[in-house]
């Protein structure tokens, strides 16, 4: 895929270093990488202030749909756009989120596996009509993901950090308060990007005492297909572990890979995915559209799309 994008880049007569990050978590590889880029995707790399430091040829760090892993002071002092692909995801995140749901109301950790073993051991799954879904998260994610739980006549409310927007004509959706959401919903969905730092942080958002609001209402069922740092991964093992939440359905996690001795891996009340939710064929081909228009934009000396951190310059 890098090679098409510098083919288009090369068709418009210009000249650039694209890099994908490709080994997230070795440091000295990633400094390597990107050390004579012009345009950098680190997709789940950390970029460190001392990296951007020494990446003297960087003009663009083209992130996803979260920028959390960039330094932007680093990148703003010296001169560089962070861009983001805001609803690039959008559909695909929706659609395994939703398909969490249905794998939690079918039991389908169980099932699938104990088929494999050559097992028949039938149970008695729930039916999502009529359920509370609950979304942390209304953006463009969420607001897909309203529609198809809508579809299954699930009855939505959800969350918003800016509340006077609104359901925006999606009048099957309320917007409520955050504690009026844990304590009513059956299924709590979050859907919103993490934020280390300012006015709405959202790193460490769902805790015990959240947790403990969520397991005392209806299912007590928990989805978490935004970022693993949005919930305090401790005080959640641990309810799981009570049955404070009954069951949790998880996409995404403090530490990635998620390590082999997790405690999340051993409990059967817990479904797991590899952060895959955004990767789908049809988000791939939106992904990669983008950072080559990105890069022939910056390269041409024009303004990027979807800019989260301005330069100084």
């Amino acid at each position: 895929m890098v090679k098409t994008i510098k083919d288009v880049i090369g068709s418009k007569g210009l000249d650039g270093e694209i890099v994908f990050v490709r080994d997230k978590d070795d440091v000295d590889a990633i400094f390597r990488e990107i050390v004579d880029a012009d345009v950098v995707y680190p997709d789940k790399a950390v970029i460190t202030g001392e990296m951007i430091k020494e990446a003297k040829k960087v003009r663009l760090f083209q992130c996803g749909t979260g920028y959390d892993t960039v330094d932007l002071a680093a990148a703003r002092e010296r001169n560089i756009f962070v861009c983001n692909m805001p609803g690039v995801t959008a559909r695909s995140v929706a659609e395994h989120a939703m398909y969490l749901v249905l794998a939690l109301a079918k039991n389908d950790r169980e099932y699938g596996l104990e088929m494999k073993e050559g097992k028949w051991n039938r149970g008695v799954g729930v039916e999502l009509a009529g359920k509370t879904l609950g979304i942390i998260g209304f953006g463009n994610v969420g607001k897909i993901k309203a529609g198809i739980a809508h579809g299954f006549g699930m009855k939505i409310m959800a969350f918003r950090k800016n509340k006077e927007k609104g359901n925006e004509g999606l009048n099957f959706v309320d917007i409520v308060d955050f504690d009026y959401l844990l304590e009513k919903s059956d299924i709590v969905s979050i859907l919103l990007p993490l934020i280390t730092h300012g006015n709405y942080r959202t790193e460490g958002l769902i805790g015990e005492k959240e947790l403990g609001k969520i397991g005392g209402a209806g299912l007590g069922w928990l989805i978490n297909t935004s970022r693993g740092g949005v919930i305090n991964e401790n005080d959640l093992i641990e309810s799981l572990r009570n049955n404070v939440i009954r069951k949790a359905a998880l996409d995404v996690y403090e530490t990635e890979p998620l390590p082999e001795d997790s405690e999340l891996r051993k409990m059967a009340n817990v479904l797991l995915t590899p952060h895959i939710a955004g990767e789908t064929k049809e988000a791939l081909v939106r992904r990669y559209t983008l950072i080559a228009e990105n890069a022939i934009k910056v390269m041409n000396n024009e303004r990027p799309r979807y800019i989260v951190k301005e330069p100084q310059g």
